[in-house]
């Protein structure tokens, strides 16, 4: 099985559904001083975010309505379009995105321009679950929680007994520090679930970069050695392979996070996906990438949905294979094409559905009761105790199947 585990799902101005929601994004749960949070959603995005010149560009470029709900309806087509594409990716994993806290965990007001804390884009994990919960054939609940809110570990158990098959972080930019002791306990305790996380490192170029000092991977290796020592490292999978944009922009985390996989981390749980590799500013990297077979087993196949993949001439330089992909409407679908026209070696495409715990918790007749009878993946009440592994156990682990000719 092909999962995209990589995939966004975001919306300008989503209301929130008031039932059905997880007790940490209960309705009437945010401070009552009068500014506007993207927790009043169920997704946002954010006036700064909406000011950048890449979003005013993507507008241009897609014809996209003005942010509302009318931004909203044509989104949620264009999401339909290419998710339900028929191809060689069969499940996608959504990605919830949770909101920027301070550093004393209180939910920061959506920013404007200027302002220097906020969140740019913002999904609830309720949202998500509750699209997991429609298509189960189709969605994998990627969660995110704010190590900083108050009882973060709670929260984490919650999204995990509801499903979650990873926890979404991108520190740079929700302020998150990796060596921060609230940071640690919710690490530990997704060891001891088997809940990966799925973090971002290096350069950020689509949202703020609003801690630049957490930046650089090498606190995460140094964090991630010290929870290996004591046996409670979790899987974790760093987006993007930690590659920068721009041609000048730091690549120190790149190869530092490269010399981890095939060195000190060889044999533990670190991985990296190739979310948006499959554009013009990072399709070096992965032509690099395709000439080491050594770290194939270290790489799982990602989009960054709704990135496109924009190749444009350089695709007919991948043969017959890369010039049919490159006309494949769905993006995801033409993201793997691509993958597989480069060369990259198979397990690649179907590791992810190798180390995802809850593959199946939608499908299974008790998918849906997560938050109302606390039940977990394997339909018990009861949580994991014990501490983690250096390599968590699989859970779901679904057979192999046949590639599709």
């Amino acid at each position: 099985m092909i999962v995209d585990l990589h995939c966004h799902y975001t919306f300008s101005r989503r209301p929130p559904a008031p039932a059905d929601r997880f007790s940490f994004e209960s309705l009437g749960s945010a401070p009552t001083d009068g500014a506007c949070r993207p927790t009043d959603f169920d997704s946002c995005l954010s006036p700064r975010v909406l000011a950048r010149p890449l979003w005013r560009l993507a507008r241009w470029w897609l014809r996209l309505p003005p942010p509302g709900e009318e931004l909203d309806r044509v989104l949620a087509v264009e999401y339909e379009r290419h998710f339900a594409a028929a191809g060689p990716v069969e499940r996608y994993v959504l990605l919830a995105f949770d909101a920027v806290h301070d550093d004393e965990g209180r939910c920061v007001p959506l920013p404007n321009p200027g302002d220097r804390l906020g969140s740019d884009i913002y999904t609830s994990n309720s949202l998500v679950r509750d699209v997991c919960r429609n298509h189960p054939e189709r969605f994998l609940f990627g969660a995110s929680v704010h190590p900083y809110r108050a009882n973060a570990v709670a929260a984490v158990e919650e999204v995990f007994a509801a499903g979650a098959c990873l926890l979404k972080w991108l520190p740079l930019h929700h302020n998150i520090d990796v060596t921060d002791a609230r940071t640690l306990a919710v690490m530990r305790r997704c060891a001891a679930l088997g809940l990966p996380l799925l973090v971002h490192y290096g350069p950020e170029f689509t949202l703020a970069t609003q801690r630049p000092a957490l930046r650089s991977i090498r606190p995460l290796l140094d964090v991630l050695r010290t929870l290996r020592r004591e046996r409670c490292m979790p899987t974790t999978i760093v987006a993007h392979i930690a590659t920068p944009v721009l041609p000048w922009e730091d690549r120190d985390s790149h190869r530092a996070l490269v010399a981890a996989l095939v060195g000190e981390f060889a044999d533990a749980p670190l991985y990296a996906d190739l979310a948006a590799l499959v554009t013009w500013a990072k399709i070096g990297y992965l032509r690099r990438l395709r000439r080491h077979p050594e770290l194939h087993a270290k790489l799982l196949f990602g989009t960054d949905f709704p990135v496109p993949p924009t190749l444009g001439p350089l695709a007919w330089t991948l043969g017959a294979a890369g010039r049919r992909a490159a006309k494949v409407a769905a993006w995801p679908q033409r993201a793997a094409g691509l993958c597989r026209a480069l060369g990259l070696s198979e397990i690649v495409f179907h590791r992810a559905a190798e180390l995802l715990p809850n593959m199946d918790y939608f499908t299974r007749s008790g998918g849906d009761m997560g938050i109302q009878n606390g039940g977990t993946s394997e339909g018990r009440a009861n949580l994991p105790a014990s501490r983690g592994s250096a390599v968590p156990p699989r859970r779901d682990r679904p057979p192999r199947l046949p590639d599709p000719e």
